[in-house]
C-alpha cells in the first residue's frame, strides 16, 4: 500500500490516502488479527473485501502514529466506526483505487472519495437543493465536490436518515476552491463544519471538521 498523501488537518486531524494495490491474501497477512470477523463474514463482493480490509490497516498505521494500541473497530447503531478502547474519532472511505483515513482525536472527523463520473450528473437532483443544482450545472468537477463534501458532513454527524438534498448545504464554491463551508441541519440542530478538497487522479477527497 504505497503512501500517497498525508497532510495535518486544521491542526488537529491527520489524514493518509494510500494508493490500494495488494491482494486479499497480503492484507489478511499484514494485518494480522485486528479487525472485526463478523463484520468482514458479511462482505462477500472481493473487491469490497479488499477494501475493507485495507481500511483496517490504514487505520492500524494511523492509530499506531498516535501511540494507540489498535486491537480494532466497531460500528454503532448508525454504521459509524469508532475505534475500541479510545476516544479518537475517525473516519474512513475507500474507492477502487484508493483507501484513505482521517482520526482527529478531539472530535468527530468525516471524510469521503469520490472519482469524477458522468453519474453524479445523472443523480445531481437527488442530492443537491435548487440553488445548488443551479449553481453546480452538468460541471462534473462541482458535482463531485458537492457530493464529496456532503458525504463527509454525512459522515461528520454520523446518524442515518439525513437528506442531502434537504437537509446539508454547501455554499456556493469555485472549482478550484480548497476548502468549503457546509451546515446540516437535523432535529432542530445545526452542524456547521469546513469542508477541506483535494484532488488526486481525478478523484475528489473531502474532510468535513
Amino acid at each position: 500500500m504505497p503512501l500517497v498523501h498525508s497532510e495535518m488537518i486544521e491542526e488537529s486531524s491527520t489524514l493518509l490516502l494510500w494508493k490500494l494495490t495488494e491482494t486479499e491474501t497480503e492484507l489478511k497477512e499484514t494485518l494480522g488479527y485486528a479487525y472485526n470477523a463478523e463484520e468482514l463474514s458479511a462482505i462477500t463482493h472481493p473487491q469490497k473485501l479488499r477494501e475493507w480490509l485495507a481500511s483496517r490497516l490504514l487505520i492500524k498505521i494511523i492509530a499506531e502514529q498516535f501511540g494507540i494500541n489498535y486491537i480494532g473497530t466497531y460500528k454503532d447503531e448508525h454504521g459509524k466506526a469508532f475505534l475500541i478502547d479510545n476516544d479518537s474519532h475517525i473516519s474512513i472511505t475507500h474507492t477502487n483505487d484508493f483507501v484513505a483515513v482521517a482520526i482527529n482525536p478531539p472530535a468527530a472527523v468525516g471524510i469521503d472519495m469520490e472519482k469524477m463520473d458522468a453519474k453524479l450528473q445523472r443523480t445531481s437532483k437527488k442530492y443537491l437543493s435548487q440553488p445548488e443544482f443551479e449553481h453546480a450545472g452538468d460541471e462534473i468537477p462541482l458535482l463531485c465536490m458537492y457530493w464529496c463534501a456532503k458525504e463527509a458532513l454525512y459522515k461528520l454527524y454520523g446518524k442515518k436518515k439525513v437528506s442531502f438534498k434537504d437537509s446539508i448545504y454547501i455554499e456556493p464554491f469555485d472549482k478550484n476552491a480548497l476548502l468549503l463551508k457546509g451546515k446540516l441541519t437535523d432535529l432542530g440542530r445545526d452542524i456547521e463544519a469546513n469542508v477541506t478538497v483535494r484532488w488526486f487522479d481525478n478523484h475528489c477527497l473531502a474532510i468535513a471538521l
